[in-house]
């Protein structure tokens, strides 16, 4: 029997595990994030619209955004979990993508970067304007989701995006797994519209 413990694969690994391994360079670790975080990108990218910026251009976009929350985000430091911080940064980097199309009438196609070509740059971290606007971008997402979703949806969603599991959710909410699963539906039909 060998003694030598296995290495662990990418698809064991936490999301804040798989941040930290792209943070490191580590191009599979990207890729099993892009596959654990596509259909979440779509479903934001699915609400969003600008002129000369179609669906896979937003879906480039939150991949980009993507890339840059793997770059920054740190849970030793970091008080929501990744999934959240992630989110955010989606949502903000599509905003920003509407309001320079509102700006300048239409999006420049030098906006759009291969994201092997993509550098991600700390400059913005501590830039008032962009810590204001992520607060605005926040704000505005809580309130879309908290009019659309019913309060037991609100706990799910918050239990979900903070890595619990659907056993660990039905177990903290009193209910089955199925109910949790069921919910996690609706919620996403919700915010797809």
């Amino acid at each position: 029997m060998d003694k030598h413990k296995a290495p662990t694969r990418l698809s064991d690994l936490s999301d804040a595990q798989l941040a930290d391994e792209v943070r490191k360079g580590n191009q599979a670790a990207f890729e099993e994030m892009t596959a654990r975080y596509q259909g979440l990108i779509s479903l934001v990218a699915s609400r969003y619209s600008a002129a000369g910026f179609d669906h896979s251009d937003f879906m480039q976009e939150g991949l980009l955004a993507l890339l840059s929350a793997c770059k920054a985000y740190k849970a030793e430091e970091s008080k929501a979990s990744f999934r959240t911080y992630a989110g955010v940064c989606i949502s903000n980097r599509f905003l920003s993508v509407i309001r320079s199309a509102a700006t300048k009438g239409t999006i420049p196609f030098d906006r759009i970067v291969p994201i092997e070509d993509m550098e991600i740059s700390d400059s913005n971290q501590t830039n008032p304007e962009t810590l204001i606007i992520e607060q605005e971008s926040s704000r505005l997402l809580a309130r879309l989701i908290r009019d659309r979703l019913s309060e037991l949806e609100m706990k799910v969603l918050r239990l979900y995006l903070h890595g619990n599991s659907y056993t660990e959710i039905a177990k903290r909410l009193s209910t089955s797994t199925k109910s949790v699963d069921n919910a996690l539906q609706r919620i996403r039909k919700k915010l797809a519209e």
